[in-house]
């Protein structure tokens, strides 16, 4: 078994989603997202992302267990493949915009006559 865990640099959607579930065809192992206290499979996550809820910051864990000791190079090849390929497949949330630190407020001078 191989872990690996990420911080979630953007957001994942259906179609970034359905991407992943066809990388984890490219291993003989299976390939578990965690986050938080959900475990899934990642051939599921086209149907339990939006469960999920992966954005900026979320740390995701990827686990990898085959179960038969002569795929221990097919787990590390998949272990480091598939999470690469989830940064990647990431979309990028821009910047937030600077907020402003001054506040002016206007005042008006009473002018006794």
């Amino acid at each position: 078994m191989y872990l690996d865990r990420i911080v979630a640099s953007g957001v994942l959607d259906a179609d970034r989603a359905d991407l992943l579930r066809w990388e984890t065809t490219r291993y003989s192992s299976r390939i578990y997202v965690v986050v938080g206290r959900r475990r899934i499979l990642a051939q599921n996550l086209p149907m339990c992302w939006e469960d999920l809820a992966i954005g900026p910051g979320t740390p995701v864990g990827i686990e990898v267990s085959s179960g038969v000791r002569n795929l221990l190079d097919d787990e590390q090849r998949a272990v480091a493949g598939f999470a690469n390929r989830f940064q990647e497949l990431l979309i990028p949330v821009p910047p937030r915009p600077p907020m402003r630190t001054h506040f002016w407020r206007r005042t008006r001078r009473r002018v006794d006559a």
